[in-house]
């Protein structure tokens, strides 16, 4: 007789246990996922960093105006190129 008037209190304990471990699973999940996003934000972000900074100098080409690295442009009479269709038609 006993256990039948527990047995409601049980039920209620073991969902109420469930349902607080699954709501304690999805914050972790949530924030692992926003730990990975800021790191996939870092890491881009470091990668820009590197691509500007290994770009070094940059020049405008006299022909067409665009803004070239330093080294990879194209000397023709003491002027520097952002190529050779630029430094030809000039």
């Amino acid at each position: 007789m006993g256990l039948i008037k527990l047995l409601p209190w049980i039920i209620i304990i073991v969902v109420a246990l469930v349902y607080f471990s699954r709501q304690k699973q999805r914050r972790e999940k949530e924030q692992m996922e926003e730990e990975l996003r800021e790191m996939r934000r870092r890491l881009q972000e470091r990668e820009r960093n590197r691509d500007v900074a290994s770009a070094g100098e940059m020049a405008q080409c006299p022909h067409c105006g665009t803004f070239f690295p330093k080294n990879e442009g194209v000397v023709k009479n003491g002027k520097l190129y952002c190529s050779k269709k630029c430094a030809r038609l000039d």
